[in-house]
């Protein structure tokens, strides 16, 4: 029987192994170590168990972290998110219908439309709405429904159906985490519904996210990658994650 300390230090180094890799394989890593693959699938169970990592077939994928509260995450925005802001700003036309998924990043959205760009947007985000407080030519339709306080967003059958209702041009849907073979996820569970219904509302889909989102892993599954017109990419090693999201229909752009 192994000692404990053998195996928190080879656990140790499968998980500096996934920080700097985004993904480990099992046969890999029971090749390394020189073990067998059963004993670095307990490993990965027993991390998967501790929230360390997230198990996929053949391996294992990085877990998402999240602040703990709306107002946590508005304070963690940084120029990534800003310059993935300012590139669907620079999409929008006159006259189109917009959604806006609630969300950090559609709410920098909101804030940098020009007062003087007509369009409507849909949204279930109350922040969304209010950064919107002083674009006259901006109509806006806020959704009701519940409303998440942790997310900052209205969720439910009624904020479905109401998504539901429209033909937008364009939806711009946030997410947790994303994967080429998971697809795009979150981790808040009521709003898996409200995400699908923008995506089957629009013609065009944008997926905004952060770098670090890619090839990691979130507890819901919205949708594939294939489901979505756009991802937009920004932050450090963004091209690299690029070259992992690989897609029969969906445009992957990096943002400088």
């Amino acid at each position: 029987m192994e000692s404990t300390h053998l195996v928190a230090e080879r656990r140790t180094q499968i998980l500096e192994t996934l920080d700097a890799d985004r993904r480990v394989d099992t046969a890999a890593l029971a090749a390394r170590f020189d073990t067998s693959v059963d004993t670095i699938r307990r490993d990965l169970r027993a991390l998967d168990r501790d929230g360390r990592l997230q198990r996929v077939h053949g391996g294992a994928l990085p877990t998402v972290a999240t602040s703990a509260s709306y107002n946590g995450r508005r304070r963690d925005s940084g120029s990534a998110r800003q310059r993935l802001a300012a590139a669907i700003v620079d999409r929008l036309e006159p006259g189109q219908v917009v959604g806006l998924d609630a969300g950090t990043t559609t709410t920098e959205i909101a804030a940098l439309i020009p007062p003087d760009l007509a369009i409507t947007v849909v949204t279930n985000g109350p922040s969304v709405a209010l950064a919107l407080a002083d674009h006259p030519s901006a109509t806006v339709r806020l959704v009701g429904g519940h409303l998440d306080l942790t997310w900052m967003a209205a969720t439910g059958a009624e904020a479905v159906d109401a998504i539901s209702e429209h033909h937008l041009d364009l939806a711009v849907v946030g997410v947790c985490a994303l994967d080429a073979d998971a697809g795009l996820m979150t981790r808040s569970t009521h709003e898996v519904a409200t995400k699908r219904a923008f995506i089957a509302a629009a013609a065009h889909t944008v997926i905004p996210a952060e770098s670090p989102k890619v090839e990691t892993l979130a507890p819901y599954r919205i949708a594939n990658v294939d489901d979505v017109s756009t991802i937009l990419l920004a932050g450090e090693g963004a091209g690299a994650a690029a070259t992992t999201l690989r897609s029969a229909t969906a445009e992957v752009v990096v943002v400088d």
